[in-house]
């Protein structure tokens, strides 16, 4: 049953691709800056393979998912292992809507439209922990 003390956030896996990375530093900027008290951050690989910890923060939190790509492939993780997406975050949204490139963009030294990308989807994601917490 989910209470909502914290918002569990997920953050795509995109291991090799900078939509992964971009994912992954929206979620710590959620949880280490701006809601550490309120969020606890879900680790693909570890959820995966069945940590109970990870396991434990999807079914007791509603969870937020920062999807990178079209497969949305923490969305169906999370449903694979019995969690229920309460919210979800969609980078292609963010870079059509902020007309964002992510074009010659590199995952291991990230660019300026990179970190666009991360400020614009973080902004988005704050909102909805906000709502989840006030509900």
């Amino acid at each position: 049953m989910n209470n909502n003390d914290k918002v569990a956030i997920m953050p795509c896996a995109g291991i090799g691709q900078i939509f992964g990375q971009i994912t992954r530093e929206v979620g710590y900027n959620l949880v280490d800056d701006l809601y550490p008290e309120n969020t606890v951050l879900v680790c693909p690989p570890a959820l995966a393979v069945d940590i109970q910890e990870d396991i434990d923060f999807i079914n007791e939190y509603p969870v937020l998912v920062l999807n990178g790509c079209k497969d949305r492939c923490a969305t169906k993780l999370i449903l694979q292992k019995g969690g229920q997406v309460e919210a979800e975050v969609y980078l292609p949204d963010i870079l059509k809507k902020e007309k964002i490139s992510l074009k010659d963009e590199k995952r291991g030294k990230l660019g300026e439209k990179s970190k666009l990308a991360i400020q614009k989807m973080t902004e988005d994601a704050s909102m909805l922990v906000k709502n989840l917490l006030n509900r």
